[in-house]
């Protein structure tokens, strides 16, 4: 059995910028969250879009990624 070695190389490519761009997302969702968090501690509902709602039931505070991803996503970007 053999690997091509270029396809493999393509697709773990395609695999680790997908990923870099799934934790950019994350990252600016939790942003978003919390600059739309109500400074004064309310809790005003706002009527929201699909997406919205799904963004919102989603914990995303539960999320973590270890130093060590970041870390290996920074090194790319260098």
């Amino acid at each position: 059995m053999t690997i091509e070695l270029d396809t493999t190389l393509a697709q773990a490519e395609v695999l680790f910028l997908s990923f870099a761009q799934v934790v950019a997302d994350i990252d600016r969702r939790k942003a978003e969250q919390a600059s739309a968090t109500p400074a004064n501690g309310s809790n005003l509902r706002n009527r929201l879009s699909t997406n919205s709602a799904k963004l919102d039931a989603t914990n995303l505070s539960a999320l973590h990624l270890s130093d060590e991803l970041r870390e290996l996503l920074k090194a790319a970007r260098s």
